[in-house]
């Protein structure tokens, strides 16, 4: 409302957009061990640690897939320095992290981790869907891209990996553990990644 966004018109524009990525390490086998309202009551506490951040550093929740979120900076519009927004938010967010972990320990309860992934690229933006469901998405390789970087944090040993393309727009210098020529499933081409301490 406050841009003047048309939410009801079937549209598609191209543009530059920041892709954030968030899981919970080990999901599958916490939940085994909790009740189903639990696991909700589990998510719903994860969700709204990482929504604060997101909304915070000028981000839209693009969607919640299971214990993921999925946010992207630059939509509707870009507000200035996306990949910096975005990486700022992945540091507020571990902020956020590791006072619920505190949270949890003084309740004698398991301490959560998560990862997260940055990358930034073209990507659709606009209203997708059909007369009877619309909705507001990002689609595109960068957002692959981003989904399979967080993916990446297990195999690299990252709470937070950024690609190479996030790095050089941000407006900060940070020490990073670069790995290059990274596989990416559906690329040919390698990529370069940053192992990102935060």
């Amino acid at each position: 409302e406050k841009i003047d966004f048309d939410v009801e018109t079937r549209s598609g524009n191209e543009q530059l957009v920041a892709v954030l990525f968030t899981d919970i390490v080990g999901f599958t086998s916490i939940s085994e061990s909790l009740k189903a309202e639990e696991v909700v009551e589990l998510l719903s506490e994860y969700q709204t640690r990482m929504v604060a951040p997101i909304f915070k550093n000028f981000g839209t929740v693009d969607k919640f897939i299971g214990d993921a979120v999925m946010a992207t900076f630059g939509t509707p519009r870009s507000r200035g320095n996306d990949a910096q927004n975005a990486f700022e938010c992945a540091r507020q967010m571990q902020t956020a992290m590791r006072q619920w972990s505190k949270e949890r320990s003084e309740k004698s309860l398991p301490e959560i981790q998560h990862r997260v992934g940055i990358h930034i690229g073209h990507c659709i933006v606009g209203n997708i869907g059909s007369d009877e469901r619309i909705e507001f998405s990002v689609i595109g390789d960068s957002v692959n891209v981003a989904s399979r970087i967080c993916s990446a944090c297990k195999e690299l040993e990252a709470n937070v990996l950024i690609s190479d393309e996030v790095k050089l727009r941000l407006s900060e210098k940070i020490d990073t553990d670069i790995v290059e020529n990274f596989e990416i499933r559906g690329r040919e081409e390698g990529i370069t990644l940053h192992k990102v301490t935060i």
